[in-house]
């Protein structure tokens, strides 16, 4: 080891989109809680939902918590702590357990079944074996809302852990809500959209006019408050060329383009996962979600040095014995 203290943040994505691969993506976050704790790295994971609405449901009144004239009015939303380091043996495979089940009942209720080998009785034993808390089921996608308030959570647990090398990673489809458009007054009050105006964003003295490019910008500006690394993982529903055409990157001209395309296939054909470019990350990887597989892995001996995507990538990739999508 360096002698560096290193850490992990996960942001898992528990909207309706995620629907048909909140299963896939939930084991690969048990694979990254489980190195975690192979390694003993200090971790946090929160899921972010708009469905827990406590204030609502116990009558108090609904606050925002910004209120500074100027900023936009984002949406209601909360930031669950699902699964830490803090927690003991038997609450974190609790926690784990959980999360894998909730994932099931979505994964039966949501995706199509072939009747050849899943019987309509099997399918509905699933879906309705039990039931999900009223908080737990999915909703919008308050993505940049928690980019946010990850600014605050991050120097805290870098403080109290004295955290030198820090890794952020979202298990997302990285689409997030768009603001409103509502902007807060002086009083508190909101200042309806101007239609006929263009919004500008602005993010570090940055100023923009594309909805498309706030959730880069909030990764930028944590990267650059923070100083972490930021590793995004996608877990594609099908290898879909729409979903490989919007990480292609750069390229020259369309035959360059589809070459690039053409690679990324193979990749995933070939290794199940694939890295590729997203502006905003360090690196982002694709993974197939139709190819995962749950299976046990050595990670005996396993070292952590610079706390690099790169080098997160050897580890995994060694440990799994060339399964980069293995638990």
């Amino acid at each position: 080891p360096d002698g560096k203290n290193h850490g992990m943040m996960m942001l898992l994505d528990w909207s309706g989109s995620m629907a048909d691969v909140l299963f896939d993506t939930v084991k690969q976050l048990i694979n990254l809680v489980e190195f975690c704790k192979k390694v003993n790295i200090p971790f946090e994971v929160y899921f972010f939902t708009s469905e827990r609405k406590y204030d609502r449901e116990y009558g108090a009144p609904v606050t925002s918590w910004s209120q500074n004239s100027g900023e936009f009015a984002f949406e209601d939303f909360n930031l669950v702590n699902c699964v830490s380091h803090r927690m003991n043996k038997k609450t974190i495979d609790l926690a784990m357990k959980t999360l894998f089940h909730m994932g099931k009942y979505f994964d039966n209720r949501y995706t199509r079944r072939s009747t050849d080998w899943y019987s309509s009785e099997q399918y509905e034993a699933d879906c309705n074996n039990w039931g999900i808390p009223s908080g737990y089921y999915l909703g919008n996608t308050p993505l940049n809302e928690s980019l946010v308030y990850i600014n605050t959570l991050l120097p805290m647990f870098q403080k109290k852990y004295d955290i030198e090398k820090m890794t952020f990673i979202t298990l997302t489809d990285g689409a997030g809500n768009y603001p409103r458009c509502d902007v807060r007054t002086a009083d508190g009050g909101k200042e309806e959209k101007d239609w006929d105006k263009t919004t500008v964003y602005q993010i570090d003295n940055k100023k923009f006019a594309e909805r498309g490019n706030i959730t880069e910008q909030l990764l930028k500006h944590i990267k650059k408050q923070h100083d972490v690394n930021i590793i995004g993982f996608y877990i594609v529903k099908r290898v879909r060329r729409w979903d490989l055409e919007k990480h292609v990157g750069e390229y020259k001209d369309y035959y360059d383009k589809d070459k690039k395309i053409n690679n990324m296939r193979k990749e995933l054909t070939k290794h199940k996962a694939v890295a590729c470019n997203n502006e905003g990350y360090d690196k982002y990887f694709l993974l197939d979600g139709k190819k995962m597989k749950v299976e046990n892995f050595d990670m005996t001996g396993a070292e952590v040095k610079k706390g690099t995507a790169s080098e997160l990538k050897r580890i995994f990739g060694k440990s799994m014995a060339n399964r980069l999508v293995s638990r």
